[in-house]
């Protein structure tokens, strides 16, 4: 296509210059020349010539690069026999834009024998570089195919008197004007290929940075951006506008002496900037059935932020503990920040009775039943009566499970202290008292209580409690002895009295 392209751009200039494709002859005719006697006194008599000049062609083709020229013919007459000499030819006119300059060859040859070219005769050079013809057009190496010159050629000569073998004297200098042309043919167009180099993958803020995809034929290389929502081009200049993928598109089209490039793309991800937030509102409120919603604090200030709380947009109302996320919620920046919401209940729960755990897991054909539902049965076959069975919250009907024989106390010991480790019900009976004792050889006289817990009441005693926040509807518990000798026995044991 390229190629068409470039001959029709080529055929377009000839059919321009038709009018000179052939050779074009230029006439020119001189009256009233004076005419010399042998006593060098012109007489009355008056002269005529007429000069004719034909060149070989009058649109001369060459490719950049090389020297072109014409050959021509000259001949005159003249009724006095007046002799003439060529000094010199040139083209009228500014070439500088497709050729080195114009050597005039008719300037060096300067017609014939002794310079003396009889009337009637002709004088015929062809074209040769460097010798001969109507003067050299040296194209340049850079002209544009396609590019050329119309004009003039312009020929100088002077005129001499018939008198002796030698020139006589001086009739005039003279000139006279060819209309010619040169056209630079297309050549056949050369393939070329672009370069270009990988792109590192920038951020989201980074700075407008350069690229430089290179054609072997060393024309210059476009470029466009095929996601302008992610990045542009100016130039070789690339500007972030946006996080994503964006792809450069380098291209070449060619001109008369190169075909167009294979077009090549270049494909970078521009990662998201990093973005801070902040969690901000009460973290610890009370519970009185309203939602409580924080807020999220961006840095930049615009950007738009995500709240969910264990997952769920929705603020949460009911007491408990929850893990709050907040989320920048951008198409160009990312980051997160966490924080925990624990909504408290203040109200003191309604405590249970005895009488209420049986009516929850005994129904009314087993309440009369003492084998079932007394304080010392054991219908599940587990080993822990049902009094127990209330005061730790377990299910009666129902043989231990793993869960619960992990809330049963667990001593620990370490360089410091005696640590005993047990769960309650969150919601203790109120007919319930946990007494915790400690030994030192199990002698029955040798018990000590160290702390005791009454319903729901707070633990008191001798030793340090440590409650921890409600977990599965349990309160972890940890007692401690501080400052006890860690050498030797000790023995620990929990009592449970239900009235």
């Amino acid at each position: 296509m390229k190629l068409f392209t470039q001959l029709t751009a080529a055929l377009s200039a000839i059919i321009a210059l038709a009018g000179l494709a052939s050779a074009q002859t230029a006439s020119t005719t001189l009256d009233g020349l004076p005419n010399f006697s042998s006593a060098d006194m012109p007489t009355a008599r008056v002269n005529t010539l007429t000069v004719t000049l034909t060149p070989d062609a009058g649109l001369i083709h060459g490719l950049r690069g090389t020297t072109v020229g014409w050959g021509f013919s000259i001949t005159w007459q003249s009724n006095a026999g007046d002799k003439i000499a060529f000094t010199g030819s040139r083209l009228v006119g500014d070439t500088s834009a497709f050729t080195n300059g114009y050597v005039d060859y008719i300037g060096k040859l300067s017609g014939k024998t002794n310079g003396i070219t009889a009337a009637g005769e002709t004088w015929e050079r062809p074209f040769v570089e460097n010798s001969g013809g109507l003067g050299a057009v040296p194209l340049l190496a850079s002209a544009k195919p396609g590019s050329g010159y119309v004009g003039k050629l312009r020929l100088a000569f002077d005129v001499f008197d018939s008198r002796g073998p030698a020139l006589g004297e001086t009739l005039g200098s003279f000139e006279m004007l060819l209309d010619v042309a040169v056209l630079v043919d297309a050549e056949d167009p050369v393939e070329q290929t672009i370069t270009f180099a990988s792109i590192a993958d920038p951020t989201y803020g980074s700075a407008p940075f350069t690229v430089s995809p290179t054609a072997s034929s060393g024309l210059p290389v476009t470029l466009t951006s095929l996601n302008p929502e992610v990045c542009t081009v100016d130039g070789n200049t690339v500007t972030i506008v946006g996080a994503g993928t964006c792809t450069l598109l380098a291209e070449q089209d060619g001109d008369t002496q190169y075909n167009p490039a294979p077009r090549v793309t270049q494909s970078f991800t521009v990662a998201k900037g990093a973005a801070s937030v902040s969690i901000t509102g009460n973290l610890t409120p009370s519970f009185d059935g309203t939602p409580k919603p924080l807020s999220g604090t961006p840095t930049p200030g615009s950007l738009e932020v995500t709240l969910l709380y264990g997952g769920d947009p929705t603020p949460p109302s009911s007491p408990g503990l929850y893990a709050v996320k907040a989320l920048i919620n951008d198409p160009n920046y990312t980051g997160f920040a966490t924080a925990d919401l624990l909504i408290i209940d203040l109200t003191e729960p309604a405590l249970s009775t005895y009488g209420d755990w049986l009516a929850a897991h005994f129904g009314p054909e087993f309440i009369g039943n003492p084998a079932l539902v007394g304080a010392t049965a054991n219908p599940d076959s587990d080993a822990f009566q049902n009094s127990f069975e209330y005061a730790m919250g377990f299910d009666p009907l129902a043989p231990s499970s793993v869960d619960e024989n992990n809330a049963l106390p667990r001593l620990s010991v370490t360089p410091v202290d005696w640590t005993l480790s047990l769960s309650i019900p969150e919601q203790a009976g109120s007919d319930v008292t946990f007494i915790i004792e400690t030994s030192p050889d199990l002698s029955p006289n040798s018990w000590q209580e160290i702390s005791r817990r009454v319903g729901g009441g707070a633990w008191t005693g001798t030793a340090t409690v440590f409650t921890g926040s409600p977990q599965n509807s349990r309160i972890p518990i940890l007692i401690s002895q501080p400052g006890l000798p860690i050498s030797g026995r000790r023995f620990y044991r929990m009592r449970v009295i239900v009235q």
